[in-house]
């Protein structure tokens, strides 16, 4: 049965599954619907849901299998707990994935999603309270006792609190703030309904009659009349100046004699530095006590050389002992668990200090090609197997006699390719398992090198030695190197995050009521909104910039930052780096956009033309085609693409980051298989050259994903941040099969760097020397050279993208060709006249001098 035919089921259960639940604070009476469906039924979960303020108008349940569709079914029926739905499932479905929004999403009780296992057969049973994440399989487990569910101080004379039910007047009147358990000098003045909701919880505000002050911010505690008392965190109260240290240097600093440790938790009663004889020893050899230092910071100095000494911090805060790493350290163990004090000049290689970054002379002259450590060189035959999948991997050079063309691998590929910059996804440290594959969006540590690219993982200096001794050898064949950086979200959050350890509930965004945001769509979002959150990302960029000659950095969901953070982070850096490149992805993972297409209007940051990608491929990985896919493109949307984006969201050419495949999703060659399979596979290869031909001659920063210059596949597998190097990592042999490919983005990359006209930075010129031609069936344009210091004087373009020849009609007298559907590149193939004939799915390059 399919998921809609299966929903007639839904009258059969529904009217077995009333059930009479205890209308007090008294959980409700268990009765199983399961008992009471008869033989012939089939399978079903039914979900019972309440609400404490009572509301249910527009929720409805989303469900989903393994073997079906997200759908959106009724809470349909009632009974004393609230509202119930039924999920048909057919016999094949082990799992249930819910989630309760409001409407057509313009809510959801609880971020997460929630997961539930099925019976084998029969009804499955589970009852759901709006705000909570438990999942309840037996009603005795419920407990509806009114309570507070979370206190924080968000300014330092006022708190937001949340509970399960409405306070009463005289709980308000008598509401009272503890400080160690005892009357103190704060009084509550009032309690007032807030402006702010949270699913499934009544808020409120406190107001108190005095400012909290430091010492008393781990010890409040609130009480009010019935209800259990509840701690008070200390939350965006944090960002007031008394409890920020924004010029304070924090993490270790290391000298032979001394190093000195520095952290920040204003919310600690005490901070001890525990040292460890060994990383992996099991109780530390010594515990030396921090001291407070003004606004939150803790500072000890350690007298010896203690390069390759693991430590921890442990703060005692809110009557609770965290241990954890130092985020602000250079150094872990492979587990991410301790940090580690080095020398960071005795990672420097030989002449590190001497290597000069290769330098831009515009934002527009940078040709990214983005590629993952591993999948680079892990099955390189040609690289020494210890350096296959590393850093060193990056850089391996082939022997001279096939170091070029298209037997050249590694290096010599980037090298022969003719690319500026390497954007290398996530090498910020993730915890990695060392036996698993990822792609490394989910970082623990920041301000480390991931051990899982180094030859030695165990060694905590070979990570920070081997990534310069790779960025020294790009630098040095004048490759500059991008960071993909992930200060949207940790890998961890709650009590295994060291964030958390250090001050709870301040790093990450929260609800009025405390439960983690799930903006970035992996579970936490950090909150770079407040004063401390921001100083650690700048802090961390600087280090990065400084320590390790990074030539710019590509930001992962920077729709979730706030546009502050993005132009403070784009000041700093091009003050540091004049010539940096700046990029991120302008969307989230699913909460509210804050930095969207558009925010970088008139900044030297760019963002990822989505636009033109949809518009020249179709949608990512579905059936739908775009100009070089299929017939009848979208030619508005690769119009306004080719010219920069200036007509859509960008002020300056040079804000638009031109693609059409990415590490997410499906490759480009994947995409064109799956709308076009049934096509020759000369037509596929036509595709995808008209693909990247027109990236690499639009206005703004072209970006090639790592492979797709020789067509790569991952099978079809649209998103494999896990699955191997089987799947990702580079098939070399490929770049001869594929090698037509290979040399026409060779070619068009050589056009491209040998030609202003495609890479003009103000949108004045674009304007004045770019002009569309009315062209039946096509698109044509004409670039004024001689306007923007390109030796030709006139330049034409044109894009086929229809299964039949077009015709171009070239106007002016004779022009040299130097691009059609095989060749590309500056040298001439033909003269030309009058009317050309342009094949299906191809472009052409013509100039006048």
């Amino acid at each position: 049965m399919t998921f809609i035919t299966r929903l007639s089921l839904f009258f059969i259960i529904a009217a077995l599954c009333l059930t009479s639940f205890n209308t007090s604070a008294e959980a409700p009476e268990p009765v199983s619907a399961a008992d009471r469906v008869g033989p012939g039924v089939g399978r079903a979960l039914v979900v019972h849901y309440h609400r404490p303020d009572g509301q249910y108008t527009g929720w409805n349940l989303w469900a989903w299998n393994d073997s079906a569709d997200g759908r959106a079914l009724p809470f349909a029926g009632e009974t004393d707990f609230g509202r119930y739905a039924v999920v048909p499932v057919d016999d094949t479905a082990h799992q249930v994935g819910l989630i309760v929004r409001l409407n057509d999403w313009q809510a959801k009780d609880h971020d997460a999603d929630r997961f539930v296992d099925l019976a084998d057969d029969g009804v499955t049973e589970v009852w759901l309270i709006s705000g909570d994440p438990a999942i309840h399989r037996d009603a005795n487990d419920i407990d509806l006792t009114p309570r507070l569910v979370g206190a924080f101080l968000d300014a330092p004379n006022r708190i937001t609190l949340a509970a399960t039910a409405r306070l009463t007047d005289d709980q308000q009147r008598d509401a009272a703030l503890l400080v160690n358990g005892e009357p103190g000098p704060y009084a509550v003045r009032t309690i007032r309904p807030s402006a702010h909701a949270a699913a499934g919880r009544v808020v409120y505000e406190a107001r108190l009659s005095a400012d909290v002050k430091m010492a008393d911010l781990d010890d409040l505690t609130l009480f009010i009349p019935g209800l259990q008392p509840q701690t008070v965190y200390a939350r965006d109260a944090l960002d007031d100046r008394a409890f920020t240290a924004l010029d304070a240097e924090l993490g270790n600093r290391y000298t032979p004699d001394a190093t000195t440790f520095s952290a920040w938790s204003p919310v600690a009663d005490s901070v001890d530095l525990l040292l460890y004889a060994t990383p992996d020893a099991g109780q530390p050899d010594r515990t030396v006590a921090m001291t407070p230092t003004g606004q939150g910071v803790w500072q000890t100095t350690v007298e010896d050389d203690l390069h390759g000494t693991a430590y921890q911090y442990a703060y005692e805060s809110y009557g609770k002992r965290r241990i954890a790493a130092d985020i602000n350290a250079y150094a872990a163990t492979p587990d991410s668990q301790r940090t580690v004090v080095i020398d960071l000049d005795r990672t420097d290689p030989d002449g590190w200090q001497d290597t000069p970054n290769p330098r831009l002379a515009r934002p527009t002259d940078e040709i990214i090609y983005e590629t993952h450590v591993r999948d680079f060189s892990a099955h390189n035959p040609a690289v020494p197997a210890e350096h296959r999948g590393k850093y060193l991997g990056l850089i391996h050079r082939d022997p001279a006699e096939s170091a070029s063309g298209i037997d050249a691998t590694g290096l010599d590929h980037l090298l022969d390719l003719g690319v500026t910059v390497v954007h290398l996804l996530p090498i910020q440290d993730f915890g990695n398992d060392r036996h698993d594959y990822n792609w490394g969006y989910w970082t623990s540590l920041f301000n480390v090198a991931e051990a899982d690219y180094a030859t030695d993982p165990a060694d905590p200096t070979a990570s920070p030695r081997e990534l310069k001794q790779a960025i020294q050898g790009l630098h040095d064949a004048g490759v500059r190197v991008i960071l993909d950086v992930v200060y949207n979200h940790t890998s961890s959050s709650g009590d295994y995050s060291p964030f958390h350890a250090a001050v709870p509930h301040y790093y990450f965004r929260t609800t009025p009521d405390g439960r983690l945001r799930n903006d970035a769509g992996v579970g936490n979002s950090i909150a770079d909104e407040r004063p401390m959150v921001r100083k650690y990302i700048l802090d961390s960029l600087r280090y990065w910039t400084d320590e390790y000659k990074i030539d710019g950095y590509r930001f992962d969901l920077v729709g979730t930052h706030t546009p502050e953070t993005v132009a403070a982070l784009t000041d700093m850096l091009t003050e540091m780096r004049p010539d940096i490149t700046l990029y991120g992805e302008p969307w989230t993972g699913g909460g509210p956009i804050q930095f969207g297409k558009g925010a970088q209007r008139g900044s030297r940051f760019a963002v990822f033309n989505d636009h033109l990608r949809n518009a020249v491929r179709g949608d990512l990985d579905g059936d739908s085609t775009g100009f070089a896919t299929g017939q009848s493109g979208d030619h508005g949307g690769v119009q306004r693409g080719v010219a920069g984006a200036i007509d859509d969201f960008t002020t300056e050419p040079i804000e638009s980051v031109n693609y059409v495949s990415a590490h997410d999703n499906l490759t480009l060659w994947d995409k064109i298989d799956r709308v076009a399979g049934r096509l020759p596979e000369a037509t596929r290869r036509d595709m995808h050259k008209l693909a990247h031909g027109i990236v690499l001659t639009s206005q703004g920063i072209a970006f090639i994903h790592g492979g797709a210059d020789f067509a790569r596949t991952k099978g079809g597998n649209h998103n494999s941040y896990n699955a191997g190097d089987d799947v990702n990592a580079f098939d070399w042999p490929r770049k001869t099969e594929y090698a037509d490919v290979y040399t026409y983005v060779r070619g068009l990359i050589a056009l491209r760097k040998a030609h202003p006209a495609f890479r003009m930075t103000d949108d004045a010129d674009v304007r004045r020397h770019l002009r569309f031609l009315n062209q039946p069936g096509i698109i044509a344009y004409t670039l004024d050279g001689r306007a923007v210091g390109d030796p030709w004087h006139h330049i034409l373009v044109a894009y086929n993208g229809e299964s039949r020849p077009a015709q171009l009609h070239l106007h002016d007298g004779d022009w040299t060709q130097v691009v059609d559907h095989d060749r590309a590149g500056n040298q001439p193939i033909r003269r030309a006249r009058g009317t050309v004939t342009l094949p299906p799915y191809s472009m052409a390059v013509f100039h006048q001098d």
